[in-house]
């Protein structure tokens, strides 16, 4: 009995103590100064919102007494509640604004929100398709004149990325998901660009860079490529992807046909269903022009690639010429047709960069090894920085002559795609072209192929 009292007054005593120090520990709360920034809490950089809701934005103020409020939508005021409730009537990315003031000190926020509603793919007669790089962004782009956008570029090298073998990173600096949101409210399919390292102005390799084909010479390899690439198609709601081996010669000799044909060919195998016409996820492949073109003829053997992008640009020379000639269009499209590929299936490439030479004076002589030189690459925005009638132009007298595609130019390619019955027609890149509607290129193609 004796001990059973001890234990209670323990326990009595433990809980006095408790008490006691919870007493002497409280925490009280934080004064604020009439001068004071009231801080915003809580708030985020992208909303996004199905057209049949409404977008909530909760907020937190400290301190909150004596805050006024103002909700911005595009610059307009559309409430002056603590928090926001808004139900939108259209589809589209807009600019959300909050500004508070409490004692006259203010605080403001802004933020993006993609008000979504169901993909919904436009109608076209010819297929228009972009490549976006990382050098560009969303503002870039032009949906109205697209059918498909490819964003550019995961890049495949094992030595660079041992764990992954593909490089993704790009996708939160370029904020593919946005991307991907804006591209299915205006109706265009977005694809995944899959690459060796490159250029970002013109789209060429660098010089001996076979990342990607040595990356697929193993089989085990060559599954995690692609297995991966597919994973980061789908957790982004892509809709395809694209396979550019952008350097097709490897020293001594070209790429071993055989490991191509596995690679592509197993491709298939990993592919899910997709929104495309016939319910399926778009698989492309780009291939340029020039000596080493046959290298990569087992992708006509590959009856599930929807399509090939040629690109018959980068046709460099020893002497000033035009890198981007009406006859490689028309002969790179039938070298294809001939290995093989469907006519309908080939979407004829052409570029929004111009290609500027400065030979040397002095007697040096040009060869392959120093034509870098003396041959420079220039946007098509930068172009028309030259000249504000470039667009009509292909051509201008800037050092010893600077090459481009104009509008002329870009109708006589259409032609050839309508006359021959080609799939379409692509652009490298959108954010060298410029949003000017009356000069842009890509606006000049997509009319030139019947789809307004």
């Amino acid at each position: 009995m004796n001990l059973y009292r001890s234990i209670i007054k323990i326990t009595l005593g433990l809980a006095f103590m408790a008490v006691f120090l919870s007493c002497e520990e409280e925490v009280q709360n934080p004064g604020f100064e009439s001068d004071d920034i009231p801080r915003i809490f809580g708030w985020e950089q992208i909303y996004g919102v199905d057209i049949e809701d409404s977008l909530y934005i909760n907020v937190q103020v400290s301190p909150s007494d004596g805050v006024t409020y103002s909700w911005q939508l595009d610059g307009e005021e559309i409430s002056t509640d603590p928090n926001l409730k808004y139900k939108f009537e259209d589809p589209s990315t807009y600019e959300v604004h909050l500004a508070i003031m409490r004692n006259g000190v203010p605080n403001t926020r802004t933020a993006t929100v993609e008000v979504n509603k169901p993909f919904v793919p436009k109608e076209y007669n010819k297929k228009m398709v972009g490549f976006l790089t990382s050098a560009g962004s969303l503002a870039d782009v032009d949906f109205s004149n697209l059918t498909h956008l490819v964003i550019s570029y995961a890049i495949v090298d094992e030595v660079a990325y041992p764990e992954t073998i593909v490089d993704t990173t790009f996708a939160k600096d370029m904020n593919v998901p946005q991307i991907v949101q804006s591209a299915h409210n205006a109706g265009v399919y977005v694809m995944l660009d899959v690459t060796d390292n490159m250029a970002a102005i013109n789209g060429g390799g660098l010089y001996g860079d076979l990342t990607f084909y040595e990356a697929i010479s193993d089989a085990d390899k060559r599954a995690k490529v692609i297995s991966t690439v597919v994973k980061f198609a789908v957790d982004n709601q892509l809709d395809g992807i694209n396979f550019y081996l952008n350097n097709t010669w490897g020293g001594p000799g070209s790429l071993d046909p055989d490991i191509l044909s596995a690679f592509f060919s197993e491709v298939p195998d990993y592919l899910p269903a997709g929104p495309g016409p016939d319910g399926e996820f778009f698989y492309t492949a780009s291939v340029p022009g020039g000596w080493t073109t046959s290298v990569l003829s087992p992708l006509a053997a590959v009856e599930r690639i929807d399509w090939v992008n040629i690109q018959p640009y980068r046709y460099e020379n020893l002497s000033p010429t035009s890198h981007s000639p009406g006859w490689a269009f028309g002969d790179l499209a039938a070298t294809w047709i001939g290995l093989g590929m469907p006519a309908e299936k080939i979407v004829g490439g052409f570029p929004a960069f111009g290609l500027k030479y400065d030979m040397p004076t002095d007697g040096t002589a040009v060869t392959w090894g120093n034509l870098w030189m003396y041959a420079t690459y220039h946007s098509f925005k930068e172009i028309l920085t030259m000249d504000a009638e470039a667009h009509t132009k292909s051509m201008l007298d800037v050092d010893d002559g600077l090459y481009y595609d104009g509008h002329a130019t870009i109708q006589e390619k259409a032609n050839v795609v309508l006359d021959q019955g080609f799939g379409g027609m692509m652009m490298w890149s959108i954010e060298s072209d410029t949003k000017d509607q009356e000069k842009s290129l890509l606006n000049a193609a997509y009319d030139a192929l019947g789809n307004n």
